[in-house]
């Protein structure tokens, strides 16, 4: 069955909350206070009061992602000109299917069609798909960031220049699946 993305719905707030946490319950062992951290991905949904929060759907909510345009409230880490990619969970039974590849896709397609100058994000590498995923689609490390609850973060970018290579990435892959 195809997975279809669509805009977030208030209705899908359980549902989306549930799925973050699933995606990064692998990492309970990694975080020093994993309760805390917990709470934060459980909330997921509140992102999409300041942002685009795009969900994918396969008769039931399998991923999502936050797409923060330029303009909008952020973390300081990210300049207010950029477009930045937040949160990016697919359920662990949905993994390996293309999901993450096509909410990234989105987003990215978002912050070209608004002319955003970058497209920012932080990840760790504890996230090691994730991360494999941005650095084949052109991002670069930029700087390291201080660890979030003693696990090391970096924030990395890819220039509004190298957004095209990487939705021609992304839909190639998408073919093949």
């Amino acid at each position: 069955m195809n997975v279809v993305l669509r805009e977030y719905a208030p209705s899908d707030r359980n549902s989306v909350n549930a799925v973050a946490l699933a995606a990064f319950a692998q990492y309970e062992h990694d975080y020093d206070d994993w309760a805390s951290f917990r709470d934060g991905i459980g909330c997921m949904a509140d992102l999409a009061g300041d942002a685009d929060l795009i969900i994918a759907e396969r008769e039931t909510i399998v991923g999502a992602v936050v797409h923060v345009g330029p303009g909008r409230p952020r973390n300081r880490i990210f300049p207010d000109d950029w477009s930045i990619i937040r949160m990016l969970v697919v359920a662990p039974q949905h993994r390996g299917q293309g999901i993450g590849k096509r909410l990234v896709a989105a987003s990215l397609a978002r912050a070209y069609d608004i002319g955003a100058p970058v497209v920012g994000l932080h990840t760790s590498p504890i996230m090691a798909n994730a991360l494999s995923l941005y650095l084949a689609l052109g991002f670069k490390r930029d700087c390291d960031l201080p660890p979030i609850k003693g696990v090391p973060y970096s924030r990395y970018v890819l220039p509004d220049t190298a957004i095209p290579a990487a939705l021609d990435l992304l839909n190639h892959a998408e073919r093949r699946c």
